[in-house]
């Protein structure tokens, strides 16, 4: 079970909108979802090496309340003061039993602003 006092790290769950500029072309731009707090830990290689799948891609996992809205479709932008922006895709999105919170398997990149 998760103690609240674990998630101390805040991240934005973003999603895709997309839009046409002047000439009518479709541009897509990242919107913020919501400002969530979250715990972070990185998948060790042998975590990804003995399971497989789902796991292979992923290099980050991130526990954060439940939320019914979040999908592979969204992205996650992780800010802290000494480290530059990151952002993370979505490969798995996993609840809890219970509804109570979310594991989301992600993979990362950094993020220049």
């Amino acid at each position: 079970r998760m103690r609240a006092g674990k998630m101390k790290r805040r991240v934005t769950f973003q999603k895709s909108e997309s839009h046409r500029d002047q000439m009518g072309q479709v541009i897509y731009v990242w919107s913020d979802l919501a400002t969530v707090w979250a715990e972070i830990r990185a998948i060790s290689g042998r975590e990804r090496m003995s399971s497989g799948g789902l796991y292979s891609e992923a290099t980050v996992r991130i526990w954060t309340r439940y939320r019914d809205d979040i999908t592979t479709a969204n992205r996650i932008l992780y800010r802290s003061p000494n480290v530059r922006g990151q952002v993370y895709g979505i490969v798995a999105v996993i609840p809890d039993v219970d509804h109570t919170r979310l594991e989301l398997l992600c993979k990362g990149g950094i993020f220049n602003e």
